[in-house]
């Protein structure tokens, strides 16, 4: 990954304003951004995008801050990290001595703590996607959620999908996708040595079969547009393989 000139320094590309690209891209392809259309003084909050061809409602959530920063989180891994202690009073991290490692409970505990933020995110998406489809009269069971990684490390995308989907198989039934995707956050997956964006979407059981071929063109669609803002990427995969992105983290770079 470091033979990539200046990656270390400023990352593949330079950032670009997701929300904003993210506009120009579905008027691009003929979709449209919801506010462009909607009475004003608005009297719902809407979703961001609607596209008449496929009739799928979709809003756009970019998470930019760390959900480990708040004192509930704070909080909570205290508790964690008190637990760890009382379980083994001789237990140090690396850093002191010890070897580092957590028990086993420890992991599943730790992403429990991610649930109440991945939940807010979850359950405002769904009410836009919900008022939306309303407003435009949609009936089919095509609501998606972008999510969008822009600067939240402290959790992989195979962590966050499973938290999403758990999330989303009792509530919030206007979400019939969610898409995890990255725009200027790149990852690092096991066993590849290139630095990879994402597009990984799970459906509900609600989903009806045409929408999964509808999203890999969406995202085969966004690719393409992007690579005309920051250049061709090295390569690009496409796979339905759901552990492709098994392990993999975000990469940070030492300015960020």
């Amino acid at each position: 990954m470091n033979t990539i000139p200046g990656f270390w320094d400023v990352g593949p590309h330079a950032p670009f304003p997701v929300e904003d690209i993210w506009q120009k891209f579905v008027r691009h392809i003929g979709g449209t951004v919801v506010e462009d259309v909607l009475p004003n003084p608005r009297k719902f909050e809407n979703a961001d995008f609607y596209f008449p061809d496929t009739q799928i409602i979709a809003e756009l959530k970019e998470i930019q801050t760390e959900f480990s920063e708040s004192q509930s989180f704070v909080t909570g891994f205290g508790e964690l990290m008190e637990r760890v202690v009382r379980d083994d009073p001789a237990w140090r991290p690396a850093l002191f001595g010890g070897d580092g490692r957590f028990p086993p409970w420890f992991r599943s505990e730790f992403i429990r703590l991610f649930r109440p933020p991945i939940s807010r995110v979850l359950k405002k998406a769904n009410r836009q996607i919900r008022d939306t489809k309303e407003f435009f009269g949609i009936r089919a069971s095509k609501g998606v959620l972008l999510f969008v990684n822009d600067g939240f490390q402290s959790l992989g995308p195979e962590p966050i999908q499973a938290l999403a989907c758990s999330l989303l198989a009792d509530s919030y039934s206007s979400i019939d996708c969610f898409i995890y995707l990255t725009a200027n956050s790149y990852v690092s997956v096991p066993g590849d040595s290139t630095p990879r964006l994402v597009w990984a979407p799970v459906y509900s059981d609600r989903a009806p079969e045409d929408l999964q071929e509808q999203i890999n063109h969406l995202g085969r669609s966004w690719f393409d547009f992007i690579e005309t803002l920051c250049g061709p990427h090295t390569d690009r995969v496409e796979t339905d393989d759901m552990d492709a992105i098994a392990g993999a983290e975000a990469i940070r770079l030492p300015k960020t």
